[in-house]
């Protein structure tokens, strides 16, 4: 039997699909704005190319490698301190979303808002932060924030 969904459902699913969007256009913004796009793709490689090198020395046991890739640390950690300032805007940001919280309940009282196969219901919360992961994910992707591989 298929039930009706839920205007709950798609009133939950709308309003993370606009803070995911929101967000990950505020980071890409946030990105450019102290780092520079280019620079900071070109950052991202360096450091994955880095962190890549020193699991396969630690597995080799690569001693030479290792003291190679010891006096890059500096340059790498001086790297990520400036990639991670977006993130840490962006992360102050997020907070003010605790609101939503504070709001959701007052329009929506119903217990379950979806119902998934071999879960059966689900409630606001839950749905939040399932339509959450995937729309941040969606949105990330479609703005190139991360990578597709």
């Amino acid at each position: 039997m298929i039930t009706e969904l839920p205007i709950d459902t798609l009133i939950v699913m709308l309003i993370c699909t606009g803070i995911s969007f929101l967000n990950s256009s505020l980071n890409r913004l946030l990105i450019s704005r102290f780092v520079g796009w280019e620079q900071y793709r070109i950052m991202q490689k360096e450091i994955s190319e880095h962190r890549s090198l020193t699991t396969k020395a630690l597995r080799a046991n690569d001693k030479k490698l290792l003291e190679k890739l010891k006096k890059k640390e500096p340059q790498i950690l001086n790297m990520q301190k400036k990639m991670v300032k977006p993130q840490l805007v962006l992360f102050g940001l997020s907070f003010s979303y605790i609101l939503i919280w504070f709001v959701i309940p007052l329009y929506i009282k119903v217990d379950a808002v979806a119902y998934m196969p071999g879960l059966g219901a689900i409630n606001v919360f839950w749905w939040y932060m399932i339509c959450s992961m995937f729309f941040g994910t969606v949105a990330s992707r479609l703005l190139g924030i991360m990578p597709i591989e």
